[in-house]
């Protein structure tokens, strides 16, 4: 779920990801509140420039926090099934296996937890 963000400032990286975030299901409210956490967790001046350090720092702090807060329930079960899934092919991947594979064990093994749109979405992503 990272983004590119290099090149920017702090708070234009919190931005891109709040956006992202919203895209992949989160609440906008949510996502805003952690890049709020994230800014001050990390003790971050939102205006000065993001180096690619920063900027990595910035997006694995932010999406463990989305993590954390979807699987407890904060985002509502559509996200909940998105990271799920995310999760899920993100571990077939590293085990090598090819998008048709990863489609087929996501439609056997997870198909109840996340609603036909969402499989299709990843259907046209790992099938072509």
């Amino acid at each position: 779920m990272g983004t590119n963000c290099q090149g920017t400032s702090v708070e234009s990286t919190l931005e891109s990801l709040v956006m992202r975030a919203i895209d992949n299901d989160v609440p906008r409210q949510l996502a805003e509140e952690i890049a709020a956490i994230t800014r001050q967790r990390l003790a971050l001046d939102p205006w000065r420039s993001a180096s690619a350090r920063d900027v990595r720092r910035i997006e694995g702090y932010f999406w463990e926090v989305v993590r954390r807060r979807t699987i407890r329930g904060a985002a509502g079960p559509r996200a909940v099934a998105r990271v799920v899934a995310e999760a899920v092919v993100a571990d077939l991947r590293e085990t090598g296996r090819d998008g048709a594979s990863i489609f087929d064990q996501l439609c056997r093994g997870w198909s109840e937890r996340i609603p036909p749109d969402l499989l299709e979405e990843y259907r046209v992503s790992l099938c072509g």
